[in-house]
C-alpha cells in the first residue's frame, strides 16, 4: 500500500507540474498598446509698452513761464507686446521748488482720456488709476493740459522744475486656455 500511495503521490505531483506548465504559457500572454502626446509646449506672453515721448524734454520743455501760461500736450501709449494690459501713471521729481511743492499756486495739470477727465489738480499729486484694457497692438492717448496759475506771486520767479511721468503696465488676469 505504501508503494501505491507513493506512486499515486508521484502521479499527482507530475500532473500538477504538467498543469502549471500548460497554464503558465496561457497566463503570460498579455496584449499591450501605447499612445503619446508628443511635442507639447507652453510659451509665455510678452508684456511691453512704449509711448511716443520717451526722451528727455519730449513731453514738455517750456522756458520763460509766467503766471497764466498753459501748455497742451498729448502722449500715446502703445501696447507693443502680445498680451493685453491695463496701465497706471504716477509723477516724480528730483527737485522741490515752489513750482512743485505749492499745490495751489504751483504747476497744475488736467489729464484727459478722450473727453473724460481722469485727473485734475496739482502736478505734484498726479496719479492715474488703471486704464481700461489696452489690447496687443492697440494704443491709448492721454491729453495733458498744464497750467501755471495766475495767482502765483513773485516768489515763483526764476525757478525751474523737472518731473518724470512713469507709466506702469499690468497684465490682464490669466484665463482658461
Amino acid at each position: 500500500m505504501r508503494k501505491l500511495n507513493l506512486l499515486a503521490g508521484m502521479a499527482l505531483a507530475g500532473m500538477v507540474l504538467l498543469g502549471l506548465t500548460a497554464t503558465a504559457d496561457k497566463t503570460a500572454a498579455n496584449f499591450t498598446a501605447t499612445s503619446t502626446n508628443p511635442s507639447n509646449t507652453f510659451g509665455s506672453a510678452t508684456l511691453s509698452m512704449s509711448n511716443d515721448k520717451p526722451n528727455a524734454n519730449d513731453l514738455l520743455n517750456v522756458t520763460n513761464l509766467v503766471p497764466g501760461d498753459t501748455a497742451n500736450r498729448t502722449v500715446t501709449i502703445t501696447n507693443s507686446g502680445n498680451a493685453g494690459f491695463t496701465y497706471n501713471a504716477a509723477v516724480s521729481a528730483s527737485a522741490n521748488t515752489l513750482l512743485w511743492s505749492d499745490t495751489t499756486n504751483g504747476l497744475q495739470v488736467t489729464v484727459k482720456r478722450g473727453a473724460v477727465v481722469v485727473y485734475s489738480g496739482a502736478l505734484k499729486n498726479l496719479s492715474l488709476s488703471a486704464s481700461g484694457t489696452i489690447a496687443a497692438g492697440a494704443t491709448d492717448t492721454l491729453t495733458y493740459d498744464f497750467s501755471f496759475p495766475s495767482s502765483a506771486g513773485n516768489s515763483f520767479q526764476n525757478l525751474s522744475q523737472d518731473f518724470t511721468i512713469t507709466y506702469t503696465a499690468t497684465q490682464l488676469a490669466g484665463s482658461a486656455k
